[in-house]
Protein backbone atom coordinates (compact mmCIF):
# COMPACT_ATOMS: atom_id res chain seq x y z
CA UNK A 1 0.00 0.00 0.00
CA UNK A 2 1.41 3.18 -1.12
CA UNK A 3 0.86 5.46 2.48
CA UNK A 4 1.91 8.55 0.05
CA UNK A 5 -1.36 8.81 -1.84
CA UNK A 6 -3.74 5.81 0.18
CA UNK A 7 -3.50 7.25 3.60
CA UNK A 8 -5.05 10.49 2.27
CA UNK A 9 -7.55 9.45 0.63
CA UNK A 10 -9.04 7.21 3.22
CA UNK A 11 -8.44 10.02 6.10
CA UNK A 12 -10.54 12.20 3.42
CA UNK A 13 -12.97 9.62 2.64
CA UNK A 14 -13.88 8.82 6.46
CA UNK A 15 -13.58 12.16 7.43
CA UNK A 16 -15.98 13.16 4.55
CA UNK A 17 -18.40 10.26 5.73
CA UNK A 18 -18.15 11.08 9.33
CA UNK A 19 -18.65 15.01 8.89
CA UNK A 20 -21.74 14.63 7.19
CA UNK A 21 -23.75 12.17 9.70
CA UNK A 22 -25.85 14.54 11.84
CA UNK A 23 -25.87 16.96 13.79
CA UNK A 24 -23.96 19.42 11.09
CA UNK A 25 -26.61 18.53 8.62
CA UNK A 26 -24.00 17.82 5.57
CA UNK A 27 -25.81 14.75 4.40
CA UNK A 28 -25.53 15.29 0.97
CA UNK A 29 -21.56 15.14 1.20
CA UNK A 30 -22.56 11.38 2.10
CA UNK A 31 -23.16 10.95 -1.91
CA UNK A 32 -19.77 11.40 -2.96
CA UNK A 33 -17.49 10.43 0.50
CA UNK A 34 -16.73 6.86 -0.70
CA UNK A 35 -15.12 7.44 -3.71
CA UNK A 36 -11.75 8.22 -2.21
CA UNK A 37 -12.05 5.02 -0.49
CA UNK A 38 -13.22 3.12 -3.67
CA UNK A 39 -10.16 4.51 -5.49
CA UNK A 40 -7.42 3.38 -2.54
CA UNK A 41 -9.34 -0.09 -2.30
CA UNK A 42 -8.51 -0.51 -6.54
CA UNK A 43 -5.21 0.26 -5.92
CA UNK A 44 -4.89 -2.50 -3.16
CA UNK A 45 -3.56 -5.95 -4.34
CA UNK A 46 -2.91 -7.82 -1.26
CA UNK A 47 -6.01 -8.33 1.27
CA UNK A 48 -3.48 -7.16 4.34
CA UNK A 49 -3.84 -3.68 2.43
CA UNK A 50 -7.44 -4.37 2.26
CA UNK A 51 -7.35 -4.68 5.82
CA UNK A 52 -5.03 -1.74 6.84
CA UNK A 53 -7.25 0.39 5.01
CA UNK A 54 -10.74 -0.77 6.29
CA UNK A 55 -9.14 -0.59 9.79
CA UNK A 56 -8.04 2.92 9.13
CA UNK A 57 -11.06 3.96 7.71
CA UNK A 58 -13.09 2.47 10.60
CA UNK A 59 -11.27 4.74 12.90
CA UNK A 60 -11.41 8.01 11.40
CA UNK A 61 -15.55 7.67 10.75
CA UNK A 62 -16.09 6.07 14.30
CA UNK A 63 -13.90 8.88 15.75
CA UNK A 64 -15.93 11.47 14.26
CA UNK A 65 -19.44 10.01 14.62
CA UNK A 66 -19.17 8.15 18.20
CA UNK A 67 -16.93 11.12 20.00
CA UNK A 68 -19.83 11.87 22.36
CA UNK A 69 -19.24 8.77 24.32
CA UNK A 70 -16.02 10.23 25.73
CA UNK A 71 -18.01 12.92 27.09
CA UNK A 72 -20.57 10.49 28.94
CA UNK A 73 -21.54 12.21 32.13
CA UNK A 74 -22.76 9.44 34.24
CA UNK A 75 -18.38 8.56 34.55
CA UNK A 76 -15.54 10.20 35.31
CA UNK A 77 -14.12 11.43 31.80
CA UNK A 78 -10.81 8.87 31.77
CA UNK A 79 -13.29 5.65 31.63
CA UNK A 80 -15.42 7.97 29.25
CA UNK A 81 -12.27 8.33 26.86
CA UNK A 82 -11.75 4.40 27.67
CA UNK A 83 -15.07 3.22 26.91
CA UNK A 84 -14.96 5.58 23.20
CA UNK A 85 -11.85 4.31 22.25
CA UNK A 86 -13.09 0.42 22.68
CA UNK A 87 -16.36 0.96 21.18
CA UNK A 88 -14.14 2.61 18.01
CA UNK A 89 -11.72 0.60 17.81
CA UNK A 90 -14.61 -2.33 17.89
CA UNK A 91 -16.88 -0.64 15.16
CA UNK A 92 -13.79 -0.11 13.02
CA UNK A 93 -14.09 -3.63 12.08
CA UNK A 94 -17.01 -3.52 10.65
CA UNK A 95 -15.03 -1.48 7.60
CA UNK A 96 -12.06 -3.94 8.37
CA UNK A 97 -14.89 -7.23 7.51
CA UNK A 98 -15.84 -4.84 4.28
CA UNK A 99 -12.58 -4.36 3.09
CA UNK A 100 -11.55 -8.09 3.33
CA UNK A 101 -14.84 -9.29 1.58
CA UNK A 102 -13.96 -6.72 -1.04
CA UNK A 103 -10.27 -7.67 -1.16
CA UNK A 104 -11.76 -11.44 -1.39
CA UNK A 105 -14.16 -10.14 -4.35
CA UNK A 106 -11.46 -8.31 -5.86
CA UNK A 107 -9.32 -11.45 -5.92
CA UNK A 108 -11.25 -12.69 -8.44
CA UNK A 109 -13.14 -10.25 -10.16
CA UNK A 110 -10.74 -7.95 -11.22
CA UNK A 111 -12.49 -5.78 -14.02
CA UNK A 112 -15.73 -5.08 -11.86
CA UNK A 113 -15.41 -5.66 -8.12
CA UNK A 114 -16.35 -2.49 -6.71
CA UNK A 115 -19.79 -3.41 -8.29
CA UNK A 116 -20.38 -5.44 -5.41
CA UNK A 117 -19.98 -3.18 -2.74
CA UNK A 118 -22.96 -1.63 -1.86
CA UNK A 119 -24.27 -5.36 -1.58
CA UNK A 120 -21.47 -5.95 0.67
CA UNK A 121 -21.64 -2.80 2.47
CA UNK A 122 -25.46 -3.18 3.30
CA UNK A 123 -25.07 -6.88 3.76
CA UNK A 124 -22.46 -5.88 7.06
CA UNK A 125 -24.37 -2.95 8.21
CA UNK A 126 -27.40 -5.15 7.97
CA UNK A 127 -25.39 -8.13 9.77
CA UNK A 128 -24.03 -5.56 12.40
CA UNK A 129 -27.86 -4.11 13.47
CA UNK A 130 -28.65 -7.31 14.36
CA UNK A 131 -27.42 -7.49 17.68
CA UNK A 132 -26.65 -4.37 19.96
CA UNK A 133 -23.36 -5.90 20.81
CA UNK A 134 -21.73 -5.36 17.61
CA UNK A 135 -22.28 -1.75 16.97
CA UNK A 136 -26.09 -0.88 16.85
CA UNK A 137 -27.84 1.50 14.57
CA UNK A 138 -25.30 4.75 15.37
CA UNK A 139 -23.17 4.55 12.41
CA UNK A 140 -25.34 3.57 9.95
CA UNK A 141 -24.84 5.37 6.46
CA UNK A 142 -28.45 5.77 6.12
CA UNK A 143 -28.40 8.62 8.95
CA UNK A 144 -26.20 10.91 6.86
CA UNK A 145 -29.67 11.58 5.02
CA UNK A 146 -32.07 12.53 7.57
CA UNK A 147 -32.65 16.01 6.56
CA UNK A 148 -33.78 14.87 2.81
CA UNK A 149 -37.43 13.96 3.98
CA UNK A 150 -38.35 13.10 0.11
CA UNK A 151 -35.12 10.23 0.09
CA UNK A 152 -36.37 9.36 3.65
CA UNK A 153 -39.45 8.69 2.69
CA UNK A 154 -37.83 5.43 0.44
CA UNK A 155 -36.86 3.71 4.26
CA UNK A 156 -40.56 3.00 4.47
CA UNK A 157 -40.05 0.18 1.94
CA UNK A 158 -36.76 -0.32 1.55
CA UNK A 159 -35.74 0.18 5.38
CA UNK A 160 -32.07 1.81 6.12
CA UNK A 161 -30.76 -0.45 4.09
CA UNK A 162 -31.94 0.53 1.04
CA UNK A 163 -31.31 4.13 1.77
CA UNK A 164 -27.30 2.68 2.11
CA UNK A 165 -27.62 0.35 -0.79
CA UNK A 166 -28.09 3.63 -2.98
CA UNK A 167 -25.71 5.79 -1.18
CA UNK A 168 -22.73 3.07 -1.82
CA UNK A 169 -24.14 2.34 -5.16
CA UNK A 170 -24.29 5.98 -6.34
CA UNK A 171 -20.67 6.52 -4.81
CA UNK A 172 -19.91 3.54 -7.18
CA UNK A 173 -21.07 4.86 -9.57
CA UNK A 174 -19.10 8.54 -9.30
CA UNK A 175 -16.00 6.31 -9.13
CA UNK A 176 -17.21 4.34 -12.57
Amino acid sequence: MSKSISLPFIIVSALLMGLSQQPIHLGWVAWFSIVPFIFVLNQLEYLLDFVKAGFIWGIVYNLIVIFWLAMNIGTTPLIGFISMIAAVLYCSLNAVTISLIMGIIKSRYSQHWFWLLPFVWTSVEYIRNMDILTGGPWTAIANTQLDFITLVQNAEVTGIYGITLWLILLNVSIFN
